[in-house]
This record gives C-alpha cells, sequence and structure tokens, in this order.
C-alpha cells in the first residue's frame, strides 16, 4: 500500500494538503531546531567529505537577517570589533524530489557567543562556528533520509558542543491567538516565570515568554501554525487545518562546560527525560493534554543509528508516514520513551 501521508497525516506535497478522517491530525511531539557550537574547520571538512556546497549570504538576504536575530547583541567591548562582522552560509542537502523546497544546514560565525567560547578555550577568535539544523519537525515539508543521515554524522560528534533544542508540540486548537489569552497564558506558566507574556500589537498570531525561571528552558512559545505556514512560508493549505497551532520550548546548555558532551551523550542521559518531563507539564498547564512521542522516538533512533532508515520503502522520504508506521512497528528501537513514562 502506499502512504501519501507525512508524520501528522496529510500529503508531503504543499499543494494539496488535507486532512485524513482516519488518523489523528495534530498530536506529534519533535525535535524541530538543533544548533551545536564547532570548530569551523572540521565542519567544512564534513561538508566537503559529503561532497556539499558551502555557500555565503549576502547581508542582504532575508535569511541573513532572520537567522542572525539577537544572535549579535554584545555584552562586552572588544578590540577591532570591526574585523569580525558576522557571517552567514549555507548549506544544501539531497531533496526528495527535485522540486521539492530547500532543506539546509546554516553556519553562522563571528557572533558574540564564539568569540566567547574562542576565549575559553584560548583559541584565535574566528575558531569556532554555531550549525544549525532547523525544520526537522515540519509535517509539510519533505525530509529525505539522505539529509538525515548527513545530519546524524555531524550530531555523532562529541566535540561538537550541544547549544540548543527545539521541542514542538502540534495540536489543534480553534481559537485564534489575540490579546484577550495574554493573560491566561501567563497565568498558567507562572510555576516557570514571573516575567510578562511578549505578544505582537498587529495581527498577532503568537505569545511568548523570554524570560523562563529554568536552569535550560530559555523560552516558551504558543503561535498559529497554520497561519505561519499559509503566510510566512506560502504554502498552499486548506481551512480545515485552520486550527493548527505549535508549542515550541526552548532548550539551552552551557557549550563551555565539561560535562557538555554534544547531542548524543545529551540523549542518552537523565537529563533528557527530565526535561521532557518539565515540556509535558508546560504542555498541560497550557491546554495541551494529548499528543504522542512516536515521531521524537523515531527521530532520536535514526539520528543515532542509521540503520533505521535503510529499508527499501522507507529509505527515500524520511518523514513519511509510512517510514513512522514501519518504525513503530519494527523492535530494533535502541531509544524506547514510552517505557521511560510509564
Amino acid at each position: 500500500m502506499n502512504y501519501p501521508f507525512n508524520v501528522l497525516n496529510y500529503p508531503s506535497t504543499t499543494q494539496e494538503i488535507e486532512t485524513h478522517n482516519n488518523f489523528m491530525t495534530h498530536n506529534q511531539m519533535g525535535i524541530d531546531t538543533i544548533e551545536l557550537v564547532a570548530k569551523y574547520e572540521t565542519v567544512i571538512k564534513m561538508i566537503e567529505k559529503n561532497n556539499l556546497i558551502v555557500t555565503t549570504l549576502e547581508k542582504s538576504h532575508r535569511s541573513f537577517r532572520e537567522v542572525l536575530n539577537g544572535r549579535t547583541k554584545e555584552s562586552k567591548k572588544r578590540l577591532k570589533q570591526e574585523d569580525f562582522s558576522p557571517i552567514v552560509e549555507r548549506v544544501e542537502l539531497p531533496k526528495v524530489n527535485p522540486f521539492d523546497k530547500g532543506f539546509y544546514i546554516t553556519i553562522i560565525r563571528n557572533i558574540p557567543l564564539l568569540f566567547d567560547v574562542a576565549t575559553h578555550r584560548k583559541k584565535a577568535k574566528d575558531s569556532y562556528c554555531l550549525i544549525i539544523f532547523a525544520g526537522l519537525h515540519q509535517p509539510t515539508k519533505r525530509i529525505s533520509s539522505e539529509s538525515m543521515k548527513i545530519i546524524s554524522k555531524i550530531l555523532k560528534r562529541k566535540a561538537f558542543k550541544l547549544h540548543r533544542l527545539d521541542i514542538a508540540i502540534d495540536t489543534e486548537d480553534k481559537e485564534p491567538i489575540n490579546y484577550g489569552r495574554k493573560e491566561p497564558f501567563k497565568e498558567a506558566l507562572e510555576p516557570y516565570s514571573k516575567h510578562g507574556v511578549i505578544i505582537p500589537s498587529y495581527n498577532a498570531t503568537s505569545l511568548y515568554i523570554n524570560k523562563v525561571e529554568h536552569s535550560n528552558i530559555k523560552r516558551i512559545l504558543y503561535y498559529d501554525k497554520y497561519q505561519k505556514q499559509k503566510k510566512d512560508q506560502k504554502e498552499v493549505i486548506k481551512d480545515d487545518l485552520r486550527g493548527w497551532k505549535r508549542l515550541e520550548v526552548t532548550l539551552s546548555f552551557d557549550v563551555t562546560k565539561s560535562y557538555n558532551k554534544g547531542f548524543r551523550h545529551f540523549i542518552e542521559s537523565s537529563n533528557l527525560i527530565n526535561l521532557l518531563s518539565d515540556i509535558d507539564d508546560i504542555a498541560n498547564k497550557t491546554g495541551i493534554k494529548s499528543y504522542e512521542r512516536d515521531y521524537l522516538t523515531y527521530q532520536l533512533n535514526s539520528l543515532v543509528d542509521n540503520r533505521i532508515m535503510n529499508n527499501r520503502e522507507s529509505r527515500e522520504q524520511f518523514n513519511s508516514f509510512e517510514a513512522l508506521e514501519r518504525f513503530k512497528q519494527s523492535e530494533f528501537k535502541r531509544f524506547r520513551l514510552d517505557t521511560l513514562f510509564e
């Protein structure tokens, strides 16, 4: 049987996105963004070894401004700062179909975070870079298994320190996000933050808290995913997905600490389970009562062991509904999050 649906059960092509009545639509948790700090020279060697091309973005490019948002704020006075202006590079990963939207690795250089790491390790100021893998949990975007294998190779490096993770939960919420939801959102999350909730004043489609009283949680965001995909990403989405909302929790880690041994070490630690429990609590407090961890478990297993993606039917597209169903039926699982939360 051919499964045309992705893990949230609507087609992978954006021209004909529709719900499928036989499946739950918005019910999956997953990792959407991973950020690592690594030596730039080592990263470039890995990229070249995989026959990929690095492209430098012009400062006028929209993506240049978007990825640098808030990252260039400097808290220290540095000498010759003009000699180290930010650089944003992009590496396009293999597609499932040549007509699909691009899927990229973003590399950032010469920002305060990296200067601090270089100073801490007594290295040259431009030694390090920030690697960003974004869009790993995007149901309307096809991700090739080949791309995930390349990402997996980079994530396995212990020397590449984990900086941030965005954990996302998709849900169905038919109520619009507006100013009237600001105070209830703040009150619900007071155990995590006594600070105010930020909501854009014009055509608001999001609620977020940037100051969270937690050692690892940096930001809590709740936004209208339907509106973002339709207006910002220019996707053609049918009106029956109008209630698509997303909760996104950003986790932050100190890359200068010796106990930070990268992505793989983190997901094998009890810290992951503790943080997922906190995210469950945040989801519950914001009114999200039911969702699954199948896709998250599939992501973690695939990134650690590429053999998960080596069966013939699932080899081409990583985030297809068929690939997820096949994984759920398989006994070959290193991580079983379901048993840890029983």
